[in-house]
């Protein structure tokens, strides 16, 4: 379960990143894990739950075909949004070990690469 949740965290980590990137992201996780390990905590939290309330006006749309006449109408709605109170659990080192995955990453790249980004000069030589 650990395994898998480290390799969901890593690829929602890396976004659009570029592949050195997210090879040195790869190297700077271990250590991220091992100093901020997971602190999965129960807490309550305010959510929020949208139900469409009728606003007492229709919409009503009507088609001819020869002698016949159909009428269709749809309620107008609007949308409430209805706090609720859910206990979730939470992992609290999750943002600081993103920071410290991000950090590492980004100060290898610049020592690697000589930018935070691990970006590559790519001279683009037109084809004929």
């Amino acid at each position: 379960m650990k395994v898998w949740f480290f390799v969901l965290a890593t690829a929602l980590l890396t976004g659009c990143a570029t592949k050195a990137y997210r090879a040195l992201e790869g190297e700077c996780a271990p250590q991220a894990w091992a100093d901020y390990p997971e602190n999965k905590v129960q807490v309550v939290q305010t959510r929020q739950r949208v139900i469409h309330v009728s606003t007492g006006m229709r919409s009503c749309y009507t088609s001819r075909d020869g002698a016949h006449t159909n009428t269709i109408c749809n309620d107008i709605t609007r949308p409430e949004y209805i706090p609720y109170q859910e206990t979730v659990v939470i992992d609290q080192n999750e943002a600081v070990r993103k920071m410290a995955i991000e950090s590492c990453a980004a100060n290898l790249c610049l020592q690697r690469y000589g930018n935070a980004k691990c970006k590559t000069d790519q001279i683009l030589v037109p084809v004929q």
